[in-house]
């Protein structure tokens, strides 16, 4: 697999989001979310130029790609050598 990076928004996304379910949850949940969300992103980003483009109508007029984890939009950039996710949002907060 490439090496995955971050833009600063998609980063403190996520890590906003290991925090608040560390807060809300037993002790250790948020970083047992983290370690299913690498997994997942390991499967999933085995051959990242073979997915397909966002369709949302944004992220695709920035030839962005999707995966979805769960009830979250991962959308990012293939680059050589390197994945750049762009934005991780919660499905409520965007449309097709």
């Amino acid at each position: 697999m490439m090496q995955v990076n971050y833009t600063k928004d998609a980063f403190i996304t996520l890590t906003s989001l290991i925090n608040f379910i560390e807060a809300n949850n037993t002790i250790g949940a948020g970083l047992r979310w983290l370690n299913r969300y690498e997994a997942f992103l390991q499967k999933s980003l085995f051959k990242p130029a073979q997915i397909k483009l966002c369709p949302n109508f944004t992220f695709n007029t920035l030839q962005l790609r999707c995966i979805y984890f769960n009830e979250w939009v991962i959308a990012f950039s293939v680059h050589s050598g390197y994945i750049l996710i762009e934005a991780l949002l919660h499905k409520s907060r965007i449309s097709d």
